[in-house]
């Protein structure tokens, strides 16, 4: 008998395993500057929160989130926002599943 998983948040796969880091970073900043076309992603601090770099505020970053999911096809639970408030922790998210 195989047990079910009744955990209202099933596990998140990870990316495409396919998918390489350097992928991954081109995609996230690619849909980041989609969202703020004014920011220049060379300038940007892999360890630190977006915020505390670009303007980006609360809606900016939904729409970010939600254009992530889209172009990953891969939805995103909101508790794991938080997660992904810099380009590191976006890959790390992104490349272990959460």
């Amino acid at each position: 008998m195989t047990r079910q998983n009744s955990s209202p948040n099933p596990p998140v796969p990870p990316c495409d395993r396919a998918r390489s880091r350097r992928d991954l970073t081109e995609i996230v900043l690619d849909t980041l500057t989609r969202v703020a076309p004014e920011i220049d992603p060379t300038s940007l601090d892999p360890g630190r929160a977006f915020r505390d770099q670009i303007e980006l505020d609360s809606v900016d970053f939904l729409n970010f989130v939600l254009a992530l999911e889209k172009r990953l096809d891969r939805r995103i639970p909101v508790v794991h926002f938080s997660r992904l408030s810099s380009l590191d922790g976006c890959l790390d998210y992104l490349l272990t599943g959460g």
